[in-house]
C-alpha cells in the first residue's frame, strides 16, 4: 500500500512557497473560496478555540485571527507549509502550528468548539480516523466545517491523492462519526462542503 502520508508531504513541501504566495489558488481557486466559505458560517457560529486540520500556508486562519479573539491552532502534514503559514501569521500572539496527522491530533478531548477541514479529506488514507479524532477533540456542540473537492465532478486524483468524495459518500462519513450534519451543499461550485455539529449532550467532557 502507498505511503500516502509520505506522498502528500513531499507534494506540499515541494509547492509550499508557491501555494502561499497565491492563497493556494494557483492550481485551483477552491481552497480559497472553501476557506471563505467557511469564515462566512464562522461568523454567525461564535468560537473560542478553533483547529483548523490541514492548516497549509495560514490562509483561512490569518483571515479568521484578524478579525476574532479566539485562540487558534493549525495542524498540517507538511514542515514546509508551516513554515510558510509562520511567516504569514508571525504578527499573532494567538494563533499555534504544529506538525502531525489528521488520524492522530494531539489534543486532548473536547478542546476546541470548532474544527475545519478545508481541502485535505482527499488525501486521507484514514478517513473514518480523521472524523473520529476530530468529533474527540471538539467540545459538545461543537461545529465542525468540512470542504473537498467534488467527487461527482470528474475529479482526477494525483499519485498522492487517496479519494474524492460524493456530496452524500461525506454526508454518510460525518454521521457515521458521530456528527448531525447543519447543511450539505456543492457550493462553492466544484466542492463539496458540510457543516456538522457534535451533540451537545454527549459523552466526551469539555477539556
Amino acid at each position: 500500500m502507498k505511503d500516502y502520508e509520505k506522498l502528500t508531504k513531499e507534494h506540499f513541501d515541494g509547492m509550499a512557497e508557491r501555494y502561499a504566495a497565491t492563497d493556494g489558488t494557483y492550481f485551483s481557486p477552491l481552497p480559497k473560496a472553501c476557506c471563505d466559505a467557511a469564515s462566512e458560517v464562522l461568523e454567525e457560529t461564535g468560537f473560542s478555540r478553533l483547529l483548523d486540520v490541514g492548516c497549509g500556508s495560514g490562509y483561512l486562519l490569518h483571515k479568521l485571527a484578524k478579525s476574532h479573539k479566539a485562540e487558534f491552532f493549525g495542524l498540517d502534514l507538511s514542515p514546509k507549509m508551516l513554515f510558510e503559514a509562520k511567516k504569514r501569521l508571525s504578527a499573532f500572539d494567538n494563533v499555534r502550528l504544529s506538525e502531525g496527522s489528521s488520524a492522530r491530533l494531539p489534543y486532548r478531548d473536547g478542546e476546541f468548539d470548532a474544527v475545519t477541514c478545508i481541502m485535505s479529506l482527499h488525501h486521507y488514507p484514514e478517513p473514518r480516523k480523521a472524523v473520529s479524532e476530530a468529533f474527540r477533540v471538539l467540545a459538545c456542540g461543537g461545529v465542525y466545517i468540512l470542504a473537498d473537492v467534488n467527487g461527482e465532478r470528474g475529479y482526477e486524483l494525483g499519485e498522492e491523492e487517496v479519494k474524492a468524495y460524493t456530496l452524500r459518500e461525506a454526508e454518510a462519513l460525518l454521521a457515521e462519526g458521530g456528527f448531525r450534519v447543519e447543511q450539505a451543499r456543492t457550493e462553492p461550485a466544484g466542492a463539496i462542503f458540510l457543516v456538522a455539529r457534535k451533540p451537545a449532550r454527549c459523552a466526551v467532557a469539555d477539556a
